[in-house]
C-alpha cells in the first residue's frame, strides 16, 4: 500500500511540475509580446513633457499621448525614429500605438526672424541671431554658417550681406564690383543688397554705399533723414522720415 501511495504521490509531483512549467513558459512568452519599451528624447530647444524622456514600458496596443514643449525662440519640428504607428509626426502632441520597441525623438529648431532672397539664393536669420542659407552657391553666397550675432541680413543677385548688433557689416558672395568691401562700415542699423553694389542706412539718416556705380545707383552721399533703403539692379530708393 505504502509503494502505490508513494506511486501516486511522485505521479502527482510531476504532472504539477509539468503544470508549473507550462505555465511559466506561458507568463514569459505574455510578457515578451505582450508588453514593450519607448524610448524617449530630445533635440536642443525643447522637451517631451508627457510621458517624459527615458525609456517607459506599455502593454501591446496601449494609446500613449505624446506631448512636446518647445523653449522660447524655438519650435517644435517633428518626431522621427520609429514613428510608424504615430498619429501625426508633425504635431507637438500626438499619440502612438504600441506595437513594439520604439526609440523616437522630438526635434526642434530656431524661429526665423527675418529673411532675404537674392537672385538664385534664400537667407534667414534665427531667433539666436545666428544665419542660414540655400540655393545657388557658385560664388560662396550661401556660405553664412559661421556668422553669430546677426540682426539683419540682405541678399544681391549673388552676395549676402550681414549686419551685427554692434553696427558693423560683413559680406560675402561675388565681389567682382567690389560689393562685399563692407568691412570699415560702422554704426549700421540696414543693409540693402543690389546686384552690384551694397547700401547701408547709419543710425544718424545718413547712407553708405560699395560696389557698381554704372546707373549712379551709387549717389546717396547728400541723403538724410534717412529711415529705410532699399536696392535693385542698378537702382537705389530710401524712404525719409517724413
Amino acid at each position: 500500500m505504502k509503494i502505490i501511495l508513494s506511486l501516486k504521490r511522485h505521479h502527482y509531483l510531476a504532472k504539477f511540475s509539468i503544470f508549473l512549467i507550462t505555465a511559466a513558459l506561458i507568463v514569459g512568452m505574455v510578457g515578451c509580446s505582450g508588453s514593450h519599451n519607448l524610448t524617449i528624447d530630445s533635440t536642443v530647444g525643447g522637451s517631451v513633457t508627457h510621458p517624459g524622456e527615458g525609456t517607459f514600458t506599455y502593454y501591446e496596443g496601449t494609446v500613449v499621448i505624446l506631448a512636446a514643449k518647445a523653449e522660447e525662440g524655438y519650435h517644435f519640428v517633428n518626431w522621427t525614429g520609429n514613428v510608424s504607428t504615430i498619429a501625426n509626426v508633425e504635431a507637438a502632441t500626438t499619440t502612438i500605438t504600441m506595437g513594439g520597441n520604439y526609440s523616437i525623438t522630438a526635434n526642434f529648431n530656431r524661429y526665423i526672424v527675418q529673411v532675404a532672397t537674392g537672385a538664385a539664393h534664400t537667407v534667414g536669420v534665427r531667433g539666436d541671431d545666428t544665419v542660414v542659407a540655400v540655393g545657388w552657391n557658385d560664388y560662396g553666397q550661401c556660405n553664412v554658417g559661421n556668422w553669430t550675432d546677426i540682426v539683419h541680413v540682405s541678399a544681391g543677385a549673388a552676395h549676402t550681406v550681414g549686419v551685427r548688433s554692434n553696427g558693423t557689416v560683413v559680406a560675402v558672395g561675388y565681389n567682382n564690383d567690389l560689393q562685399c568691401n563692407v568691412d570699415g562700415w560702422t554704426d549700421i542699423i540696414q543693409v540693402a543688397a543690389g546686384d552690384f553694389h551694397t547700401v547701408g542706412r547709419q543710425s544718424d539718416g545718413t547712407v553708405v554705399t560699395v560696389g557698381g556705380n554704372s546707373s549712379g545707383q551709387r549717389d546717396v552721399g547728400d541723403w538724410k533723414d534717412i529711415i529705410g533703403v532699399a536696392a535693385g539692379w542698378y537702382h537705389t530708393v530710401g524712404v525719409k522720415s517724413d
